[in-house]
C-alpha cells in the first residue's frame, strides 16, 4: 500500500505541473509557429510533498526534466497551428519511504509523436497520437501518461484584447484537463499584468507576473484504486513572452497544493497532500 501511494502521489504531482506549469500574456498576443518552424523547451520541476493517511505522514521528493520539440506542420480552415510535437528526453529522480533516490526515464514516451492543433489564443482544440505506444506497468509507476499532456501545459490561453505594460488581466474561465487518467476541472482565478517590455533569452519580450488562486476538482483511477480529488492551487510567478515571434521564451513560477484524496473500491481509504513546486520552462532554441 505504501508503495501504491508514493507512486500515486508522483503522479498527482505530474498533474499539478500540467495543469499550472504555463502562463502568459501581452500586447495583443497571438502565438505563432509557421510551417517548417521548430522550437525546443527544457522543462525542470523540483517538489516536494507531505501526505498523511490513517495516521502515519508520507513525505516524497523529486527533480524532473523533460526536453520537448514542436515543429510547425500545418495552418487549420480557421488559422489555428498544427503542430508536431515530442518529447526528446525525461528523467525523474525520486526519494520517498518506498523509493530511495531512484532515477528514473519514461523510455516508452521518447521519440512518440503527437499532432496538436492549437489557436492563437493558445487554446488546444484537438490532440492526436501520430505514433502509437502501450502504457506499461514500469510508465503507471512513474507516472507517466499521454504525450499530449506535457504539450498542451506550454500553452495558456492568451487575452482577447490587446494589452500593454502596466495593463492587466484575470483568468478566470474554467478548463478541462485530462492528464494521468485524471479528469480535472480547472477554476482559476489568476491576476496577470505585464510588467515591462526587456530583452530575455535573446528575444525582445514582455515581462509578465502573475499570481493566484485556482480550485480543482476530479476523479480518476490509479493501481485499481478508483479516487475524487479535491483542492486548491496558488500560483506565483514570471513569464516572458516574444510578440513578434509568437512564443514562450521562459517561465519560473512557485505552486503550492493542498488536496483531499479519496479513493473507493477494494482499498478504500482517505488523505491529505500537501506540496510546494519550483517549476521552469526554457527556451532552448
Amino acid at each position: 500500500m505504501s508503495r501504491s501511494l508514493s507512486r500515486l502521489i508522483f503522479a498527482l504531482l505530474v498533474c499539478t505541473a500540467i495543469v499550472s506549469i504555463a502562463l502568459a500574456g501581452g500586447d495583443k498576443l497571438r502565438y505563432k509557429m509557421p510551417k517548417g518552424t521548430t522550437h525546443s523547451y527544457i522543462l525542470t520541476s523540483d517538489s516536494k510533498t507531505k501526505a498523511q493517511m490513517m495516521g502515519q505522514d508520507f513525505t516524497t521528493t523529486s527533480t524532473s526534466m523533460f526536453g520537448i520539440t514542436m515543429t510547425g506542420e500545418d495552418v487549420g480552415t480557421n488559422g489555428e497551428m498544427i503542430l508536431i510535437a515530442k518529447v526528446d528526453t525525461n528523467i525523474a529522480k525520486i526519494d520517498s519511504p518506498m523509493m530511495k533516490d531512484t532515477a528514473r526515464v519514461i523510455k516508452e514516451i521518447n521519440g512518440k509523436r503527437v499532432r496538436l492543433t492549437v489557436t492563437g489564443m493558445g487554446k488546444t482544440v484537438k490532440t492526436e497520437a501520430v505514433d502509437q505506444f502501450e502504457v506499461t506497468p514500469a510508465m503507471q509507476m512513474q507516472g507517466a501518461g499521454n504525450p499530449a499532456d506535457y504539450m498542451r501545459s506550454l500553452f495558456a490561453k492568451l487575452p482577447e484584447q490587446a494589452v500593454g505594460v502596466g495593463e492587466s488581466w484575470k483568468q478566470t474561465a474554467p478548463d478541462t484537463v485530462n492528464a494521468q487518467g485524471f479528469n480535472m476541472i480547472v477554476k482559476p482565478d489568476v491576476t496577470f499584468k505585464v510588467e515591462a517590455a526587456e530583452k530575455f533569452g535573446g528575444y525582445d519580450c514582455l515581462k509578465i507576473t502573475f499570481d493566484g488562486p485556482s480550485s480543482e476538482y476530479g476523479t480518476g483511477s490509479r493501481n485499481g484504486m478508483d479516487l475524487v480529488l479535491d483542492g486548491t492551487i496558488k500560483v506565483k510567478g514570471t513569464a516572458y513572452f516574444a510578440p513578434k515571434e509568437g512564443i514562450i521564451v521562459g517561465i519560473d513560477q512557485a505552486t503550492t497544493t493542498d488536496m483531499n484524496i479519496s479513493g473507493t473500491g477494494e482499498q478504500m481509504f482517505s488523505m491529505t497532500q500537501s506540496s510546494t513546486v519550483a517549476s521552469k520552462v526554457t527556451l532552448s532554441k
